[in-house]
């Protein structure tokens, strides 16, 4: 556990994520905690010509290891997320980062 959570803190809260609606206007939100990046999007439904949905509307978040920007980020060192798009799916996006620093997740060492 670390020093922020055994004082009750959490180190990535709601605020830092900002609110559902910056996110429809399609725009990523990226930030960093100590070492990892994240980056939120918006990821609309979308179906082949057959109405198959072949992408899950929702949040879909992304971690890595710094020091690089997303672009210029391998996709193997990359790890990817869809939650629900609601608030429900904002804390679980929440609780997903925060988990992932924790567990060195986004170090990603097996690569």
């Amino acid at each position: 556990m670390s020093e922020n959570q055994k004082d009750g803190g959490q180190m990535i809260t709601s605020d830092d994520i900002l609110s559902l609606n910056f996110y429809n206007y399609g725009n990523p939100f990226t930030g960093s905690y100590q070492g990892m990046r994240y980056r939120i999007i918006k990821q609309k439904e979308a179906k082949d010509e057959e109405g198959n949905i072949l992408k899950e509307e929702g949040l879909l978040a992304v971690i890595w290891p710094e020091p690089f920007a997303y672009e210029k980020t391998q996709d193997a060192l990359k790890t990817t997320q869809l939650f629900p798009f609601s608030e429900e799916g904002k804390a679980q996006v929440i609780e997903w980062l925060n988990a992932s620093w924790e567990e060195g997740i986004y170090k990603n060492e097996t690569i």
